[in-house]
């Protein structure tokens, strides 16, 4: 079956959509953990930054991230550059934070999220999709 253009660029704006929703959910999931993977969390290394840094680092990454999806469902072309560097320096950015403990809700979201990331980049790179992103 062939998708047309304008279907692709529909399941692409849902996708990002859903980039969206379950960055939200994720928040929220870490908000509301359970009391003892808080207290397991807080009892290990944070890595090679101190927790000020990481509060910091993770509203930059947050605001700057939110405002990637909003320039990704525009179609404006700097936003197709920014994900895939926000992308590369997430994966970074894990390495650096030591030890993690999810609930298993929060751990299946951060499977899924990491699953439409590899769709959004798919259809950025390989798909009829990057040539809507044109220069402005």
């Amino acid at each position: 079956m062939v998708i047309k253009f304008m279907d692709l660029e529909k399941v692409f704006k849902n996708i990002v959509l859903l980039d969206l929703a379950i960055f939200v959910l994720l928040f929220v999931s870490i908000l509301i953990e359970p009391e003892e993977i808080a207290s397991i969390s807080e009892s290990l290394d944070t890595g090679i930054w101190d927790e000020n840094t990481i509060i910091v680092i993770f509203l930059g990454f947050l605001i700057v991230y939110l405002i990637n999806l909003i320039l990704l469902y525009k179609f404006i072309s700097f936003g197709k550059v920014l994900y895939l560097i926000l992308f590369i320096l997430g994966i970074a950015l894990s390495f650096t934070t030591g030890p993690v403990i999810f609930s298993s809700f929060t751990y299946t979201l951060d499977w899924i999220s990491g699953a439409s990331s590899g769709a959004i980049l798919v259809l950025l790179y390989f798909s009829p999709i990057k040539d809507k992103f044109v220069k402005q």
